[in-house]
This record gives structure tokens, C-alpha cells and sequence, in this order.
């Protein structure tokens, strides 16, 4: 053999080792790559499962949450009312994307379909909205409750003024915050009062709690402050009704108003007082405080502990019905329009009356018979 080919050969077998050796690494890699792919797929699956127990053990709950965020979402103030925003829809400019953290939400059915999707079809940014609603978000965690349980009254003599809530939830707070208000309100006297506001601010209300200095971007009467009310008919007038989730079970048009603990603090509450005239003006009032009405100058002295939502019923399973089958039943509809024209012209229209008649008849003795 000549030193020329022996050479090649050599090269030839070095070449082979060279590349076998890098198809195992690559299938070696692929095999890892895939083995991750699976990895987070499964918990992707087990993120899902753990949302989809959250919701069926609180739908009601969970509802209102995406009632409330929705309502934020559209509104024309959506910068300020949609705070904390989704990290998963802020592009590279650190700009937020509305458009389409919109087009996610309206990408969710409603909860009662979401939990019987497998969770291999659910989309990711749907999935990835939800988990960051309902376990990152901060947003207290809000369960159905009764008118009966309240601290307050929310009943009045007239019933029009003011309507009993056809839902009520409690607002739970995390330990950490339900601590802090303790120490708070340990050796104070608590008192509980009303606060009405349009439902785009409870998404953030929710989070933040009720902010004495969001009062200073508009007008106000009696100074800056968090108004409240311990009467519940007054509110309802800031508490306007606003669409919010067509999927809700709830109701597609909501009014919120809450029901929130106040500490009795005599120089941050201001409010009529018999004991304490000075205690009924606030800074920057055009006059005294009138009855009925608080303004809280301190933040930390509130804590939103109820919900009363007034709705307006869920979507109804006809109107579903007639807005998915619109089409067929105006063409039914003309059809028997037409057989009915028909059987008038033929003569056959009092004929036909008295075979409907005879049927009923039959029908009737029939079932009577049955009975028997």
C-alpha cells in the first residue's frame, strides 16, 4: 500500500470517528432538548391543573376577578386603572402591549367551559394570563358570601334607592396584611362605612386599597381624601353600572360598591361629631362635612373587606340560543309563514284548526288515561 492512500485511509477512518462521534453528541443533545420540552410541558400541565382547582373551588370568585380586570382593561383610563399590568405583555421597549393582552382575554371562555379543556389546548397566553391573574398578581382572593353576614346593614326602606346586592364577596387578604391591619387597629375603635366608585378602579382598589391621594386629581368638595358614607344609598350615585365580561355568570353589566372597615383615628377621619366641631372640617373644604359622610385622609386607616355587586343577571341560555341559531330560526319562522299563507289560500285554515283541536283532545284523554 502506498504511504499516499494509506494516509487518505486514514483520514478516512479518522473522518467516520469524527462524525459519529458528533451524531451522538447531537442525538445525545436532541435527547436532552427533548426530555426539557417534556419537562415544561408538564408543568405547564400541572400549573394549569393547580389554576383549574383554584377556580372550581372559587368560580364565583374567580369571576368577578376577570369582570373587574376586563372593566379596567377597556377602559379609556387603562394605564392608570390596569396597575399591577401582565409582565408577559410588556415588549422590548418596556412598552405595554394593550392590544394584545385584549386579544388574550377575550380568548377565554367562560370558566365553566375553561375547566373541562384539556390543558394541552389551552392557548399559552391564555394559561399565562390566568396564572399571573390569579397566583402573581397580588389581587386578594374574593369569596361568595351573604347579605345576612355583614357587619353593616345594607337594607333601606326604599327598596328602589337602594336595591339589596345580588352578590356580596369577602375580600381575604394574605396573612402578612390581615397582621399589619390587626396591629393596626389593636387598642382603636373600628367602624364600618360604604364607598361607592365606577368598577374600572376596583381592579387596582383591589391591590393598592382606596388611596387618599387619587383625590387629588380631581375636584372635591370637602378636601382630599377617601370618601365614605354609612349610608349605602349615597354611594350607589359614584357607583355607575359598566359592562365588563360577556362570559360571566354573574352578570355582563355590574355596579360595585364596598364595604370597608375604618379606624376611629379622630385627626385623619374627618366627619361630623357633636364632641368635636374642628374634627368636621378637612383641609382645602369649602365648608363642614356634612352627616353621613367620612373623609379619610390616611390610607392606612381603610381596608376594603366586602363587595357588593349589583348585576344584571347572567346571560340568559335563550338569548345564547337565539344568538347562535339567529340565522335558522328566521329561515324556519318564513317557512312556517309561508305554509300558513299556503293553508289560508287552499281554504284549509279552519280545517287545520279543528285537527289541532281534535289532537289536543286526543292527547288530553290519552294522557288521562295513562294516569289511571
Amino acid at each position: 500500500m502506498k504511504i499516499g492512500e494509506r494516509d487518505n485511509r486514514l483520514n478516512l477512518n479518522e473522518g467516520v470517528e469524527t462524525q459519529t462521534e458528533n451524531q451522538t453528541y447531537t442525538n445525545e443533545n436532541n435527547i436532552y432538548i427533548f426530555q426539557a420540552h417534556l419537562q415544561n410541558e408538564e408543568n405547564s400541565a400541572s400549573k394549569i391543573n393547580k389554576l383549574k382547582d383554584l377556580i372550581r373551588k372559587n368560580l364565583p370568585g374567580c369571576d368577578l376577578v376577570l369582570c373587574i380586570f376586563i372593566a379596567a382593561l377597556k377602559s379609556f383610563r387603562a394605564d392608570k386603572c390596569l396597575r399591577p399590568f401582565p409582565q408577559y405583555f410588556v415588549n422590548e421597549k418596556d412598552e405595554k402591549d394593550f392590544v394584545s393582552l385584549k386579544k388574550s382575554f377575550d380568548k377565554i371562555p367562560p370558566l365553566s367551559e375553561f375547566l373541562r379543556i384539556p390543558a394541552q389546548n389551552i392557548p399559552q397566553d391564555v394559561a399565562d394570563l390566568l396564572l399571573w391573574l390569579f397566583f402573581a398578581s397580588g389581587i386578594p382572593i374574593l369569596t361568595k358570601d351573604s347579605v345576612e353576614n355583614l357587619p353593616v346593614s345594607v337594607l333601606n326602606t326604599k327598596a328602589s334607592i337602594n336595591p339589596v346586592p345580588q352578590h356580596v364577596f369577602e375580600v381575604n387578604y394574605s396573612p402578612k396584611i390581615d397582621e399589619t391591619w390587626m396591629k393596626r387597629t389593636r387598642s382603636k375603635t373600628v367602624f364600618y362605612a360604604f364607598h361607592g366608585s365606577p368598577v374600572i378602579n376596583f381592579y387596582s382598589i383591589l391591590k393598592i386599597g382606596l388611596q387618599q391621594h387619587f383625590s387629588s386629581e380631581k375636584e372635591v368638595i370637602f378636601g382630599n381624601g377617601v370618601y365614605l358614607s354609612n349610608e349605602i344609598s349615597i354611594c350607589t350615585n359614584y357607583a355607575p353600572f359598566a359592562k365588563t365580561w360577556n362570559h360571566s355568570t354573574i352578570g355582563t353589566k355590574h355596579s360595585i360598591i364596598a364595604v370597608c372597615e375604618v379606624i376611629n383615628d379622630e385627626e385623619n377621619v374627618k366627619c361630623k361629631d357633636e364632641n368635636n366641631r374642628k374634627r368636621a372640617l378637612n383641609q382645602n373644604s369649602y365648608g363642614e362635612i356634612p352627616e353621613k359622610y367620612f373623609v379619610v385622609t390616611n390610607s392606612e386607616l381603610i381596608k376594603v373587606k366586602y363587595l357588593l355587586v349589583y348585576g344584571n343577571g347572567g346571560p340568559s341560555a335563550v338569548k345564547s340560543f337565539v344568538k347562535k341559531h339567529f340565522l335558522w330560526i328566521l329561515i324556519v319562522l318564513y317557512i312556517v309563514m309561508l305554509l300558513m299563507i299556503k293553508l289560508y289560500n287552499m281554504g284549509l285554515w279552519k280545517k287545520s284548526i279543528r285537527l289541532v283541536y281534535f289532537l289536543q283532545k286526543y292527547c288530553l284523554a290519552f294522557n288521562t288515561y295513562l294516569n289511571n
